[in-house]
């Protein structure tokens, strides 16, 4: 199995290693898989109902026939309105869930979590997302952040798996955003437009932000404490730097899956075979994510720079997502620029993956069928 002769391993043996400057050609032309195109599920979107039609124009244009939206709302609160969209877009755009976590400190947050779980499943509504502010922003009565894994916060996820909707879990962010914002760091591109992503030295409390290490360590500790829950690791796991520590949760958790949204420049970094071989022995376990956001303003892809992105560049956000699972080009151009400027191989996937990670694992974990042609 992958993780044995991964896990296995000496640390330099399962480290990323350095892309190829960004500009060099790739040594391989792309080529597509054989036997047609595969139709795609993206489980992880952030579309505004304002701006359905260009969402689904551009889902459309690159074969995506069904999309996940993790901006859905809650009842009262926009799931009505994106019950609506679902209907009006023949089923191509459905949505997940929302809580206010903020109502934690309220005596009743449990009451308000159930019924707020049961109500989202009755509409429509396909599983639950959970942001990072649990663990980088959300803070209890006496100021302190609050983790990942506090039991006060147990009602939510057993709610969840007893009620049949997965829970998309964002916990922490890329390590350098936990290291300081200066010229060299490689992601400053991204946290000059963006400071308020650095969780380095205090945060707003006057407390230490959490180290990248204990915000895994929580999230591996919520997946852990509730088996009968399905957990999908948002952003490769949260871990996209580690893919060997990936590899681990999802050995040792049954109930555990992955996404790949706003991550293939992480993971694309390292090896290709070792990637390769990750996706293969992994191929019921991953499931397809780009983190496109769409609203009135213009497009996030993946992340956002000085200004929204272009129908133009979304056309190489969603190819070189392509390229790289298809391919075994060399020294391409990752899908997302402002985070990082360096270059990726293609893992060049048999058919077989790549039906599961495009559609059929997101069909099993959702209960999702594809949409009518």
């Amino acid at each position: 199995m992958f993780c044995t002769f991964c896990l296995g391993m000496p640390a330099s043996g399962c480290s990323p290693r350095r892309g190829r400057e960004a500009g060099k050609p790739a040594e391989n032309a792309p080529s597509k898989p054989d036997a047609g195109p595969i139709p795609k599920i993206d489980v992880h979107l952030h579309i505004d109902p304002a701006a359905a039609s260009e969402a689904l124009a551009i889902l459309a244009e690159h074969g995506i026939v069904l999309g996940l939206n993790a901006s859905g709302g809650e009842p009262g609160r926009g799931l009505e309105t994106s019950i609506e969209l679902a209907a009006r877009s023949g089923g191509r755009l459905l949505p997940l869930c929302n809580l206010r976590f903020s109502l934690m400190i309220d005596p009743a947050f449990a009451e308000y979590a159930r019924a707020t779980l049961e109500r989202c499943k009755q509409l429509g509504g396909k599983g639950l997302k959970v942001s990072k502010f649990v663990g980088l922003g959300l803070t209890d009565e006496t100021g302190a952040l609050v983790p990942v894994d506090d039991a006060r916060l147990d009602v939510v996820f057993e709610s969840a798996g007893q009620l049949g909707l997965p829970v998309l879990l964002h916990s922490g962010d890329p390590k350098a955003f936990f290291l300081p914002n200066q010229p060299e760091n490689e992601r400053h591109d991204e946290l000059r437009v963006h400071p308020d992503w650095s969780f380095h030295g205090l945060a707003p409390n006057g407390q230490a932000w959490p180290s990248w290490q204990a915000l895994l360590e929580q999230f591996e500790a919520r997946v852990a404490r509730h088996p009968r829950t399905t957990f999908m690791g948002a952003h490769f796991g949260n871990a996209a730097e580690e893919p060997e520590r990936v590899a681990r949760m999802l050995a040792k958790y049954p109930n555990y899956v992955i996404d790949t949204a706003a991550r293939v420049p992480e993971f694309g970094r390292h090896p290709a075979a070792w990637m390769r071989s990750f996706f293969i022995e992994f191929q019921d376990r991953v499931l397809f994510g780009s983190d496109l956001g769409v609203g009135p303003s213009g497009l996030t892809l993946g992340s956002g720079g000085d200004q929204p992105g272009t129908r133009a560049e979304s056309r190489l956000f969603f190819e070189r997502h392509w390229a790289y699972f298809e391919t075994s080009a060399r020294g391409m151009a990752h899908p997302t620029p402002i985070q990082g400027r360096w270059t990726v191989d293609g893992i060049g996937l048999p058919r077989a993956a790549l039906e599961k990670l495009y559609h059929r694992n997101a069909q099993r974990i959702f209960k999702l069928e594809l949409p009518a042609k």
